[in-house]
C-alpha cells in the first residue's frame, strides 16, 4: 500500500467490519450450544437456551446493520453532498473524486477546492435569479451547494415557465431569502406560491448546511429536524436601528411600545417561509389579534415524503404558535391571543387559534412532534379547524376577527375632531393639544358624521327625506350641520337632487354651497387640457362671487379670541400646536373649500397673467395656512411670475424648516432647485435635485430627469455629489438641509403619544409620515396595524 493510501478505507471494508461481530455471536452460539450436550439437564437447557439467544441477537444486528448499510448507500447515491470527504490526494468511498469543496479538482480549470459560483453572489447580482439557478443547476456541482439540487427537484423547478426577471434579496434583518418580480407587478396565485417556495427551498439549504449533524441523518429527517423547530423560533439579534431605539425610548408598558416590540420581533424572525401578517391590538382588554398567511400544500413539495397537506397543516400550527409566543413577550399585559391562518390572496380563515399562555406551552409540547405530521393536528379546545377529503383546511369561523369590536373598538377610530376629551399629559406634551380635537384637520367632519348618522333613516320617498332632516336641523347644536340640512331640503323639494341619489345628495350636505360649487366648476375648467381666456374668466368670475361675501364678512379673520387655520395633515396641525403653545386663542378650521377657492383663483389669475392679483390670492393662503408648504408654493409660483427670485429662494428655504413631512421637504427643494439654477448657482440646485431625490420616491422621477438635464448642459465641471457631501454643500451655500431628525422624534413620539391615548385616527397619519422618513418593515407592520377596519 503507498504511503498515501495508508488508513485509507478499502471498498466494501465497511460493510465488512459489520459482519465480523455478527459472524463472531454465532460462532459463540455454536460453542455454547455444543459444550453443552454433557452434564445436567437444568445445564443442557441454560446452555442451549443462552446458544439460541446469542444467535437471535447475532442475527438481528446483523439485518439491523445490513438495513443501515443499504439505506445510508440509498441516501448517497441520491445525495452525494453527505459523503465524507475523502482525505486529500486520495479516492472516495467509490473509487471516484470526492465532489465536496474539501476535496481536489472539485470544479475544472478553477482553483483547487474552490467552487465555481458562490451562490448569494450569483442570486444578489443576476438580472433574473430565476435564470442564475437554471444556470447553477446545470453546471454548479451539486456537492457545492448543499440539499438544494433535491429540494429544487421536488419543487418542479426546472419545468416552470418563464414569469419575468426576479430579483433575489438577502432581508437585513433575519438573514432570509426574499424573491420578487422585478416590474413590481402582481403575481398569480400560482406564481406566488412557487416563488415562496423557492425561498423556502433557499433558506431551508442555509439552515441545513450551516448545521453540525450526525453522519448517517438522512436528509430528510434534517428537513424535519429544522421544521419540527419553527414554533420555538426566536428573533435575530438585529443591529441598532429606528424601532429598538424608538422602543428604548418608550417608557412604561403602553400599547405603543407593545406594537413596536411585536413587529420588530417578528421581522427578524428566521422562518423558512416568508411572514406577511397583520395584527392589532388592544390592551385594555388584554387582547392581541394576528392574521397570518400559510403555504398551501403545494409549497411543502420540498419535504418529499409523506402528504404535502400534512407538512403544510403542521407549518401552519407551527407559525401560529410562533407568533403567538411572540405577541406574549411583547407586552405582559397581554392575556390572549388570537391567531388566524389563511391562504394568500384570500381572507377566509383556515385555522384558528385561541391561546393562553397555559394554551401555548401546552400546544407548543407537541407541536415539534413527528405525530403532527403522521396523525394529524391534535384535538385541543384552542384550537378551530376541519379538513376536507384531501386533508387539507376547510374555512372555520374564527375565535375573533382582528376588525371586530373586541379588538377594533370604533372608538379608537373616531374623527378628532368631534371629540372635545382632554388629552392625556403625554399627547399634550408631544402634540401640543389640549383636548383631542387639537389633533383635527377637518373642518366638515361634524356634516360628514352627522350624514353618516342619518342616511339609514332618510327613506324612500321625498316626504320622509325632508322630515328627517328637518328634525336633524332642529336637534344639532352646530350651525354648519343646520345650513346643511336646509341646503339638502331645498334641493329635494325644488326637484334637484333626488332621495335615490344618495352619493349626489350627500356631496350636497357635506360639500355643498355657493362656495362648493364654485370650486368644483374651477377645477372643471383648470383640469381641462385646452381651456380658453374666457372659460378661465367665467370660473373666476364665479370664484369671486361666492368668495366676496366672506371676505367682506370677515368671518375667516383672527380675532382676539380665535384663530382660523386650514391644515393638509395631521403633521401639519401637530407641528403648528407645538409651535403655537403661547398662544391660548381657540384654533377654527377653515373650510377646504374656502383654501381651494382661494388657490384656484391664484392658479386662474396665473395663467391670464394677472399676477398681483393671483399673489393677494397667494397671501391669503399663508395667513390661513402657515405651516402648510402648499400655500408657499402657491406664493412661489407667483412670485416667479413676476421675477423675484430671491423671494422665491428665500420663501422655500423657511418653507423647508417648516415641513412637517418627506414629501413637502422633498418638494420644496425640488423647487428650489430651479430657483438656485434661476440664480446662476448651478452647484447648489445640483445638491437641491439630490436632496429632493433622497427625501421621497415620488418626487424623485422627476428631480432625477431634471438633473440629468442640468447635468448634461451645465459644463464639465458640473457633476453629482457623493452621497455624504449633499448636506455640507447645502449648508455651505446657506441653504438648511432640512431638520429632518428633529422631525423623525416629533412624528414617532406624536405617533407613540397617540397609539397610547387610543387616539388611533390621529396616530395613523402620524405614523405614515415617520414611516416615509424611516423606511423599515416592522415600522410599516405598525403603520398598517393602525388602519381603520
Amino acid at each position: 500500500m503507498q504511503r498515501g493510501d495508508r488508513g485509507q478505507k478499502a471498498p466494501g471494508r465497511g460493510a465488512l467490519r459489520s459482519v465480523l461481530p455478527v459472524l463472531g455471536a454465532v460462532a459463540l452460539g455454536v460453542v455454547l450450544v455444543l459444550s453443552t450436550e454433557s452434564g445436567p439437564l437444568r445445564t443442557r437447557l441454560a446452555g442451549r437456551v443462552l446458544g439460541m439467544v446469542v444467535l437471535l441477537v447475532g442475527m438481528g444486528a446483523y439485518l439491523g446493520a445490513e438495513r443501515r448499510r443499504r439505506r445510508t448507500e440509498k441516501d448517497f447515491a441520491d445525495r452525494p453532498w453527505l459523503r465524507r470527504p475523502a482525505a486529500e490526494g486520495s479516492p472516495a468511498d467509490d473509487g471516484q473524486h470526492a465532489s465536496s469543496s474539501d476535496a481536489p479538482g472539485a470544479a475544472a480549470g478553477g482553483p483547487q477546492g474552490a467552487p465555481r459560483a458562490n451562490l448569494e453572489g450569483m442570486l444578489v447580482n443576476a438580472d433574473d435569479a430565476l435564470l442564475a439557478l437554471r444556470d447553477l443547476a446545470s453546471h454548479g456541482d451539486p456537492a457545492d451547494y448543499g440539499v438544494l439540487p433535491t429540494l429544487l427537484r421536488r419543487i418542479g423547478f426546472a419545468s416552470w415557465e418563464e414569469m419575468g426577471p426576479v430579483r433575489a434579496i438577502r432581508l437585513r434583518r433575519n438573514g432570509r431569502w426574499w424573491l420578487a418580480p422585478r416590474s413590481g407587478g402582481e403575481l398569480s396565485e400560482r406564481d406566488y406560491d412557487r416563488l415562496t417556495s423557492l425561498e423556502a427551498a433557499l433558506n431551508i439549504n442555509d439552515d441545513v448546511m450551516g448545521r453540525s449533524w450526525p453522519e448517517r441523518m438522512s436528509p430528510t429527517w434534517r428537513l424535519t429536524q429544522v421544521l419540527s423547530e419553527i414554533a420555538g423560533l426566536r428573533p435575530v439579534e438585529s443591529a441598532p436601528g429606528s424601532v429598538p431605539s424608538l422602543i428604548g425610548g418608550v417608557e412604561g408598558d403602553g400599547e405603543w411600545a407593545c406594537r413596536l416590540r411585536f413587529a420588530n420581533a417578528v421581522e427578524n424572525l428566521p422562518a423558512p417561509f416568508r411572514i406577511e401578517m397583520a395584527f392589532q391590538a388592544n390592551l385594555e382588554r388584554g387582547l392581541f389579534g394576528i392574521g397570518v398567511v400559510t403555504p398551501r400544500p403545494g409549497c411543502l413539495a420540498l419535504m418529499g415524503a409523506r402528504s404535502e397537506a400534512a407538512w403544510a397543516r403542521a407549518y401552519a400550527l407551527r407559525l401560529a404558535l410562533l407568533l403567538a409566543r411572540r405577541a406574549f413577550a411583547a407586552s405582559r399585559r397581554v392575556e390572549r391571543v388570537v391567531v388566524n391562518c389563511h391562504e394568500h390572496g384570500s381572507r377566509e380563515t383556515l385555522l384558528s387559534l385561541d391561546l393562553s399562555h397555559e394554551a401555548l406551552e401546552r400546544l407548543a409540547a407537541t407541536s415539534g412532534k413527528a405525530s403532527v405530521v403522521d396523525r394529524g393536528l391534535p384535538s385541543d379546545p384552542a384550537l378551530r379547524f376541519s379538513l376536507d377529503a384531501a386533508g387539507w383546511f376547510r374555512t372555520v369561523e374564527p375565535f375573533l376577527e382582528l376588525e371586530g369590536e373586541q379588538l377594533s373598538p370604533a372608538a379608537r377610530y373616531r374623527e378628532p375632531e368631534l371629540d372635545g376629551a382632554p388629552c392625556t399629559d403625554a399627547l399634550a406634551a408631544s402634540c401640543g393639544a389640549r383636548t383631542v380635537s387639537d389633533l383635527g384637520i377637518m373642518e366638515k367632519a361634524p356634516r360628514a358624521a352627522a350624514w353618516n348618522a342619518i342616511v339609514g333613516e332618510l327613506g324612500t320617498t321625498t316626504q320622509g327625506a325632508v322630515s328627517r332632516l328637518m328634525a336633524l336641523r332642529d336637534e344639532t347644536g352646530d350651525l354648519t350641520v343646520a345650513q346643511a340640512c336646509e341646503r339638502a331640503c331645498a334641493a329635494l323639494v325644488e326637484g334637484t337632487a333626488d332621495v335615490s341619489d344618495l352619493g349626489g345628495l350627500a356631496r350636497l350636505f357635506v360639500d355643498g354651497g355657493t362656495l362648493g360649487s364654485a370650486v368644483a366648476q374651477a377645477r372643471r375648467a383648470l383640469g381641462e387640457g385646452q381651456v380658453t381666456p374666457d372659460q378661465l374668466e367665467t370660473a373666476l368670475d364665479t370664484l369671486q362671487q361666492a368668495i366676496s361675501p366672506i371676505e367682506q364678512t370677515g368671518i375667516y379673520l383672527d380675532d382676539a379670541d380665535c384663530v382660523y387655520r386650514y391644515f393638509n395633515s395631521v403633521p401639519e396641525r401637530v407641528s403648528y400646536n407645538l409651535s403655537h403653545r403661547g398662544d391660548d386663542r381657540r384654533v377654527r378650521l377653515v373650510p377646504d373649500e374656502y383654501y381651494i377657492a382661494h388657490s384656484c383663483a391664484a392658479r386662474i389669475l396665473g395663467l391670464l397673467g394677472r399676477h398681483d392679483e393671483a399673489l393677494a390670492h397667494a397671501e391669503a393662503l399663508v395667513r390661513m395656512a402657515p405651516a402648510t408648504p402648499d400655500a408657499a408654493l402657491s406664493k412661489v409660483r407667483c412670485l416667479e411670475e413676476q421675477s423675484r427670485i430671491f423671494e422665491s429662494a428665500e420663501l422655500l428655504m423657511r418653507a423647508i424648516e417648516f415641513s412637517s413631512t418627506a414629501r413637502d421637504m422633498s418638494i420644496c427643494f425640488y423647487r428650489l432647485a430651479f430657483m438656485e439654477w434661476k440664480l446662476g448657482r448651478s452647484d447648489l440646485a445640483v445638491a437641491c435635485y439630490q436632496r429632493a431625490i433622497s427625501l421621497h420616491e415620488e418626487v424623485a422621477a422627476q428631480a432625477r430627469d431634471e438633473l440629468a438635464d442640468l447635468l448634461e448642459a451645465g459644463g464639465p465641471g458640473l457633476a453629482p455629489l457623493d452621497d455624504k457631501d449633499v448636506v455640507p454643500a447645502l449648508e455651505a451655500g446657506g441653504i438648511p438641509a432640512g431638520p429632518v431628525d428633529l422631525l423623525r422624534e416629533r412624528l414617532g413620539a406624536a405617533a407613540g403619544a397617540c397609539v397610547d391615548a387610543g387616539v388611533l385616527s390621529a396616530a395613523r397619519p402620524l405614523m405614515g409620515a415617520f414611516v416615509e422618513l424611516t423606511r423599515d418593515d416592522a415600522l410599516t407592520d405598525v403603520y398598517r396595524s393602525l388602519m381603520r377596519p
